[in-house]
């Protein structure tokens, strides 16, 4: 007879649940039910082992539905070890589904825990967020909080959850290690700590390693995506120099690099989707989501991203114009049908971020970042005019070189002062906005 509970739903693809239907309970010795949270340990012991079918029959339908959300989320970890990441992510969802609001927060915990290791990791932040409300005074919907944001890469966030756990259980060595950990992601580039933090990182390890933690533990991965979007950046810089600056071949050779990054980004993404089990459109909008949530409840985090969307203003035009002025000013004019192409192109580039930043944060939101200390009109204003100027002077012919050259420099510098801007803005409200956490 065909198994049409939800808790079968995860059974249906015919991998390790389907290779032997798990005892009912009549089927155990004596017929009475093998205890739940001795069941839960024979499970981890198994996966250990490698042991995923015998772990699948002991995590039965009828295991599940006694233990409801609890269960779920033993079957979605023995998925996750197993390497079978969509199975994982549904069992995570019916888990959620039917978690009520007086929940325990452990299912919680846990549910954050098996969403961050299938790399969903905005997910994972608003299980925790439930978690911190079922139990706002335990440490560990702390500990995942800290652990989460910083896989987000919110250091100072990750910091403030792991000293909020550590305030509660002092004693407990999870707690210990986030809070060693989100310090040790406070590490810059040469791998030095802040002084601010040295003392109370050491604090950290000391009393970890009491409490009897492996030291590897306790120092969190460098961040490798920070890391590699510098060096993407920096690539990308160099290529698009290539073409500015070069000539046919040059701009064939840069046009193709580009191409080709673009074709590996694509690839990661894929990888990436297959890892987790989630499409790349799904996780979009689930970030998306998360990201609407954090920052209409949150009046720092929002000023900062309308202070990051004013940096970007400049770049389509920059990438524009810019390009028309710079080549000019190297004696390479360009027709003016040619400069108003590229005139279109930047302004149609900036239309599109605007839209981008409506579309990502929505209506009312992105209304509250665009009007931000008049960040955007002023923007606005500065790229139209030095669009403008472009054509006016390509329209006009046999302009000196001075003036290209001060064009160029023009773009090159509003950009370059725009995020130098952006970088003391945003440092201020962080700064701020630490002090209120």
């Amino acid at each position: 007879m065909p198994r049409t509970s939800p808790a079968g739903a995860a059974t249906a693809d015919g991998g390790a649940f389907g290779a032997a239907d798990p005892p009912d309970d009549e089927d155990l010795p004596g017929g009475q039910p093998e205890d739940d949270a001795s069941s839960g340990e024979r499970v981890h012991a198994l996966v250990g082992q490698g042991r995923f079918a015998e772990a699948h029959t002991l995590v039965s339908d009828a295991f599940v539905e006694r233990n409801g959300s609890a269960g779920y989320l033993l079957r979605a970890w023995v998925l996750t070890q197993e390497r079978r990441s969509a199975a994982a992510r549904e069992s995570v969802d019916w888990a959620l589904a039917i978690a009520g609001p007086a929940e325990a927060a452990d299912v919680f915990v846990l549910a954050g825990v098996v969403l961050l290791s299938l790399d969903e990791a905005h997910a994972a932040l608003t299980v925790a967020l439930r978690a911190g409300g079922a139990d706002p005074d335990g440490w560990e919907p702390s500990v995942l909080l800290s652990d989460v944001y910083r896989r987000l890469g919110r250091i100072p966030d990750a910091v403030v959850a792991a000293r909020r756990a550590v305030a509660v259980a002092p004693y407990e060595a999870e707690a210990q290690v986030a809070l060693a950990r989100s310090l040790s992601a406070t590490r810059g580039l040469l791998g030095r700590l802040p002084r601010r933090h040295r003392t109370e990182h050491e604090s950290a390890v000391e009393r970890a390693m009491t409490l009897g933690v492996d030291p590897g533990q306790l120092t969190a991965p460098r961040g490798g995506a920070l890391v590699g979007g510098l060096g993407l950046a920096l690539f990308w810089a160099v290529q698009l120099y290539r073409i500015e600056t070069g000539d046919t071949w040059q701009l064939i050779a840069g046009g193709a690099v580009l191409a080709a990054t673009a074709v590996l980004l694509a690839v990661l993404v894929r990888a990436g989707t297959r890892r987790s089990g989630v499409g790349a459109r799904t996780r979009l909008r689930g970030i998306r989501a998360t990201s609407r949530t954090e920052l209409t409840g949150d009046d720092w985090l929002w000023r900062i991203g309308a202070v990051h969307v004013g940096a970007l203003l400049p770049l389509p035009v920059l990438f524009g114009t810019g390009l028309v002025a710079d080549r000019a000013w190297r004696g390479h004019d360009w027709p003016l049908w040619a400069a108003v192409t590229a005139a279109v192109a930047g302004l149609g580039g900036l239309l599109l971020t605007l839209l981008g930043v409506r579309w990502w944060y929505g209506a009312w939101l992105a209304g509250r970042m665009l009007r931000y200390g008049r960040l955007v009109p002023v923007q606005l204003g500065a790229v139209g005019l030095l669009a403008g100027t472009t054509l006016a002077l390509t329209a006009r012919g046999h302009t000196p070189r001075w003036e290209w050259a001060v064009l160029a420099v023009a773009h090159l510098g509003w950009a370059v002062v725009g995020w130098a801007t952006a970088l003391m803005l945003a440092a201020r409200l962080q700064a701020r906005r630490r002090e209120m956490l």
